[in-house]
């Protein structure tokens, strides 16, 4: 069941009462998910790292999947000169809130008021998301990813 409102339509579903969700997160939350998304990162074992603290049982491409079809992420190519994760883009300005459950179950609060901002918030974001998390979902260990080599088997980043 989606209870999210469509973003082109700026009228607010009432009624929804955000403890029903096992995820909370603010624009701050999903930027810093977005962050994640850099090859650095992924490539150094950052990003399994986080999605297993923060997010258990979620990948990364899941809750991008999430993110578009709850239409609050704004892709590189759409950014109008934002800044931002370069491969992941940022979330879209108007959202004061995102709550999900799973991936057909969510709902965004918009704020139609809010003028266009070039800010990426992933590093003002300093908690955790908030919501009970998954109820008996497998938590996944992190493991470092393997190093990334060139053609004569140089790692890089080290």
């Amino acid at each position: 069941m989606t209870t999210s409102n469509d973003p082109t339509n700026p009228a607010p579903i009432d009624g929804v009462d955000p403890s029903q969700f096992l995820w909370q997160l603010t624009r701050a939350h999903v930027d810093k998910v977005l962050h994640y998304t850099h090859y650095i990162p992924i490539g150094r074992g950052f990003t399994q790292k986080f999605l297993a603290l923060e997010y258990p049982g979620w990948t990364l491409g899941q809750l991008i999947g999430l993110f578009d079809d709850a239409g609050i992420r704004i892709a590189p190519a759409e950014n109008e000169g934002a800044s931002g994760a370069p491969h992941g883009g940022r979330c879209h300005w108007q959202v004061e809130a995102f709550y999900f459950s799973d991936a057909t179950t969510y709902h965004v609060v918009w704020n139609r008021e809010l003028p266009f901002d070039k800010d990426f918030l992933a590093m003002k974001c300093q908690t955790a998301p908030a919501g009970e998390g998954p109820r008996g979902g497998k938590v996944i260990t992190a493991v470092a990813a393997p190093r990334p080599v060139d053609l004569s088997g140089k790692k890089f980043f080290d």
